[in-house]
């Protein structure tokens, strides 16, 4: 009995501060996947239960952004549409592929991007001056992240953020809150795929969200109290982490 209750909660714990993580940046299920499998879940099952403590703590986040008057709708539904499009294939990939095929390939790339981060802080920090590419490379960039979403989800939130700082000119805060509303769609897209199949553990999954829910919005008003300093130096961290954590075996 104590040892389930100690299982119970390091899920909410997990999640409070998975949820803190992916509404900043970005990579929280990293911190959710090991609690999932501490639990007793299979790979696969957790990596699709996972999903529904994100979906909360998305909801909660873009709630909180939106009260606060930083989310473009037009603009979600532009990036959200492609991305969209790339869950389905990315969701049967994780049905049938085991999730190390793409791990190590972002790994180095979460690491490299990292790495241009720190080389070019204005493209992120002042909005107003920089150059976007070309609306033609949006669709087939998006769906990409949609397929990898669809996946293995961890690092959604730092594939989009870099995504849109090179197809938009939205301040780093309006473009988490973007992030949270496509994180939430594309999320519920994935769920919905998984639970047609049957792999969504609900208890663990929603005793997790507990704990997301309270992340999302801690981590929303953070995001907006601090701004955008606070953002890119925390999505740097948790970039690099990433990148480590995905390569090492």
């Amino acid at each position: 009995m104590i040892w389930q209750i100690l299982l119970y909660g390091s899920l909410v714990v997990a999640g409070f501060l998975a949820g803190i993580v992916n509404t900043v940046a970005g990579g929280g299920s990293f911190l959710t996947l090991p609690a999932l499998l501490l639990f007793g879940l299979d790979p696969k099952t957790a990596n699709a239960t996972n999903r529904i403590a994100i979906l909360c703590s998305t909801a909660a986040a873009v709630a909180t952004f939106r009260k606060h008057g930083h989310l473009d709708t037009a603009a979600t539904v532009r990036l959200a549409t492609p991305t969209l499009l790339g869950v389905p294939v990315g969701a049967l990939l994780a049905i049938h592929l085991p999730a190390e095929t793409f791990e190590r390939l972002f790994g180095v790339m979460f690491i490299a991007m990292a790495i241009l981060l720190l080389a070019n802080p204005k493209r992120f920090l002042d909005s107003s001056d920089h150059a976007t590419y070309p609306v033609a490379f949006r669709f087939p960039v998006f769906f990409a992240i949609g397929v990898y979403v669809g996946f293995i989800q961890a690092g959604m939130g730092i594939l989009l953020l870099l995504a849109m700082s090179y197809f938009t000119n939205s301040k780093l805060v309006s473009s988490n809150a973007i992030k949270n509303s496509i994180g939430f769609c594309v999320t519920l897209a994935a769920a919905t795929v998984f639970m047609i199949y049957g792999m969504i553990d609900w208890v663990p999954g929603l005793v997790m969200a507990v704990g997301n829910v309270a992340g999302g919005v801690v981590g929303a008003k953070l995001a907006i109290e601090r701004g955008s300093r606070f953002v890119f130096f925390f999505l740097v961290v948790v970039m690099l982490a990433t990148g480590i954590k995905l390569i090492l075996p």
